[in-house]
């Protein structure tokens, strides 16, 4: 029951992500940002309360994370493409890059700082901390809401149904490829909730170890995004991608190989190196590709997919159990390379596209 509601934020945002994508064509992209994070703050005070007032919990907090991966879907588009609002279309890659290098400092700095805070607070202590920071994002929102640039509108954005945007979307010999290959991420996810298993019954991992195996995620990430910043345009075309993704699969796939947990520690990280690239490098294309009143859905279509790593997580622990660890990941892994050599090799506009 636990690991069903703390995956709800995460299977409830993907079919939120299309509504945020078209208010974030709608209406400025700063204000949806700014009113989902007051709606994130909102409800993490609630759950705080119910947390702490022990009332009905289970039942409450499972309504609230619902509520809270709405609210996440919906911002998800509109703070993904305020960097095309801040630095204009010519500038994307840098933008994303740093985007990527901020995601991977807080997964590395958040976990450390909160076993730090939990040998001073409880865990239902600590719930306070989740209002505070979402209140405190939305109070720096409002630096964007007076001083960036008023966003550019177009007339009739927005105007145009989910249903005609996915046409559009699909339509597009560019965009078409990038938002299959984006199907990718639930296949990764198939692969996540077996490295913790992994790490312990067969590299014999726990506690301290663990963490310095996983902790390599994080470095791999930040690397990733150093990479980016430096040459990010250069690697946002579509071999370049493929090769990315088809790297990491290969890596994933001999991480569960190995039997030495330096090895294995090594190829985390190499292998975050390539999946922050490729990550980056689709929000690039897509933003680079579409036309200025359908980014927003564009955008908001590859965040669906990448939440369905949710659906890759409930996969991945039910296959591990049934046939095995080495099997789940070899399927995912050569079906992620699969998806990409089919492309490039049906897809010619694919092939040959750059920024």
């Amino acid at each position: 029951m636990v690991g069903l509601i703390a995956s709800l934020p995460i299977l409830v945002s993907p079919l939120a992500a299309p509504i945020g994508g078209k208010m974030a064509d709608k209406y400025p992209r700063k204000l949806v940002l700014f009113f989902s994070r007051i709606g994130n703050g909102s409800a993490f005070i609630l759950m705080a309360l119910v947390v702490n007032l022990d009332i009905s919990p289970i039942y409450l907090v499972g309504i609230l994370s619902i509520i809270l991966g709405f609210f996440g879907g919906i911002e998800g588009p509109s703070g993904r493409n305020m960097i095309v609002d801040i630095l204009g279309r010519d500038k994307i890659a840098q933008g994303n890059a740093w985007a990527e290098f901020v995601n991977g400092v807080v997964n590395a700095f958040v976990p450390a700082l909160s076993a730090i805070l939990l040998t001073i607070f409880t865990v239902n202590q600590m719930f306070w901390s989740l209002p505070i920071l979402g209140y405190l994002s939305a109070i720096l929102l409002i630096y964007l809401i007076y001083f960036l640039p008023k966003q550019k509108n177009i007339e009739d954005s927005g105007s145009e149904s989910l249903k005609d945007s996915l046409k559009y979307a699909f339509n597009d010999d560019k965009l078409r490829p990038i938002l299959i290959l984006g199907t990718s991420t639930m296949i990764w996810g198939i692969t996540q909730p077996l490295i913790p298993v992994y790490c312990r019954d067969t590299l014999g991992l726990t506690g301290i170890g663990y963490s310095l195996v996983t902790s390599a995620n994080f470095v791999g990430a930040i690397i990733g995004s150093f990479i980016l910043i430096g040459i990010g345009s250069k690697l946002a075309r579509g071999s370049a991608m493929s090769i990315c993704m088809i790297i990491f699969s290969l890596t994933i796939f001999l991480f569960f190989l190995t039997k030495n947990p330096f090895v294995a520690g090594f190829l985390l990280f190499f292998s975050n190196i390539f999946i922050t690239v490729w990550i980056a490098s689709v929000f690039t294309t897509l933003q680079t590709f579409s036309e200025e009143k359908y980014m927003g859905r564009v955008v908001s279509f590859f965040i669906m997919m990448f939440g369905l790593i949710g659906v890759g997580f409930i996969i991945g622990g039910y296959l591990g159990d049934t046939i095995g660890i080495t099997l789940t990941v070899a399927i995912s892994s050569f079906s992620i390379i699969l998806l990409n050599v089919l492309v490039i090799t049906v897809s010619k506009s694919y092939r040959e596209m750059k920024i």
